[in-house]
C-alpha cells in the first residue's frame, strides 16, 4: 500500500512539473504572438504605400554621400506592354537603362515565356516616384513579387578622398615650383617624373570622386520582370477566408484546365506512334496468331 502511494506522488509530481514547463512555454508563445500584429500592421501599410522605396530619401542629410540601390521582381502576362511601360517611364523620369537583359528560352507548359532583366539609373529624386509608378502600371497585366532596397554611406570615404586630393594638389604645386627653378638637367627629369606620378593620381581620385558622385545622384534600381501564364496569387496573413476559397477555386480550375490541354496535346504527339503500334499488333495479329492458330 506504501508502494502504491509513492507511486502516485511520484506521478502527480511529474504531472505538476510538466504542467508548470507547458504553461511557461505558452506564454512565451503568447508573447511573441503579440509582437507580430505590430510586423502585420507595418506590412499592410508598407504595401498601401505601394512601394518600400517611398519616403526613403527624406532623412538623408544633403551634405551626406548616400548610394541607394534597389530590386524589384515582377510577374506579367503581358511582356511587351510591362516592357514597354517600362521605357515610357525611363523617359519620363530621365533615368537610362545602362544594362539589360531579354531571355527567350523559358519553356514552361508547352510554351516559351520570356525573362528581362534591367539595370536602370534614376535621378535619387525621382526613385520613389518611378517606382509607385510602375508598381500602379501594372495592375492589370502583373504584379509585384518581391522587392529590396540597401542604402550605403560613403561620406566618410568621399572626404577622405578630398583630402587626399588637396595633399595632391600641394604636391603639385611645389614641383611646378621647383621645376620652375631647376637649372640642371638630371633635376629637371627627376622632378618631371614626380609630377608624371602626381598627375597619375590627381586623376585617378578624381575619377573616384566623380564615380561616387554619379552613383549618389543616379539610384541603381534592378528589375526582374517574369512572363506567366496566369500571376500568382499572393496571399498575407490577414489574407480573408473567402479570398483564400476564391484563390483555391482559381488555381484548381486552372491545373484542371492546363492537365486537359497537356492530356490532349500528349495524344497528338502520341498519335503518330500509336498508329505504327496498332499496325504491327495487327501484322503480329495477323501473320503469327492466326496462322500459328490454324495449324493448332
Amino acid at each position: 500500500m506504501k508502494y502504491t502511494k509513492k507511486i502516485f506522488v511520484l506521478i502527480l509530481s511529474i504531472i505538476l512539473i510538466l504542467s508548470f514547463l507547458v504553461g511557461c512555454a505558452s506564454n512565451k508563445s503568447y508573447d511573441s504572438n503579440d509582437s507580430s500584429p505590430e510586423f502585420v500592421e507595418n506590412s499592410a501599410a508598407d504595401r498601401d504605400n505601394g512601394s518600400s522605396f517611398e519616403n526613403k530619401d527624406t532623412s538623408d542629410n544633403e551634405d551626406e554621400k548616400i548610394i541607394t540601390n534597389g530590386y524589384l521582381s515582377f510577374e506579367t502576362t503581358d511582356f511587351d506592354k510591362t516592357h514597354n511601360t517600362l521605357d515610357n517611364l525611363v523617359q519620363k523620369y530621365k533615368a537610362y537603362i545602362e544594362d539589360s537583359e531579354i531571355s527567350y528560352n523559358n519553356y514552361h507548359n508547352n510554351k516559351n515565356y520570356r525573362y528581362g532583366h534591367f539595370t536602370i539609373r534614376i535621378p535619387k529624386d525621382n526613385l520613389s516616384k518611378f517606382t509607385k509608378e510602375f508598381v500602379k502600371e501594372l495592375e492589370e497585366v502583373g504584379h509585384m513579387i518581391s522587392e529590396n532596397t540597401n542604402k550605403e554611406n560613403v561620406t566618410k570615404e568621399y572626404k577622405d578622398i578630398e583630402s587626399r586630393l588637396k595633399v595632391i594638389n600641394t604636391k603639385e604645386e611645389r614641383i611646378l615650383s621647383l621645376l620652375e627653378k631647376a637649372e640642371k638637367m638630371e633635376d629637371i627629369i627627376a622632378l618631371e617624373n614626380q609630377l608624371s606620378e602626381i598627375i597619375y593620381e590627381k586623376e585617378r581620385l578624381q575619377s573616384n570622386l566623380i564615380n561616387i558622385d554619379h552613383k549618389v545622384d543616379y539610384s541603381t534600381l534592378s528589375i526582374s520582370i517574369d512572363e506567366v501564364d496566369k500571376l500568382s496569387n499572393i496571399e498575407y496573413k490577414e489574407t480573408g477566408f473567402g479570398i483564400r476559397i476564391k484563390n483555391a477555386l482559381s488555381n484548381s480550375l486552372y491545373k484542371f484546365k492546363k492537365s486537359i490541354e497537356n492530356l490532349i496535346i500528349a495524344l497528338i504527339y502520341f498519335f503518330p506512334f500509336g498508329i505504327v503500334i496498332a499496325i504491327m499488333i495487327f501484322l503480329g495479329y495477323k501473320f503469327v496468331y492466326l496462322k500459328y492458330f490454324n495449324k493448332k
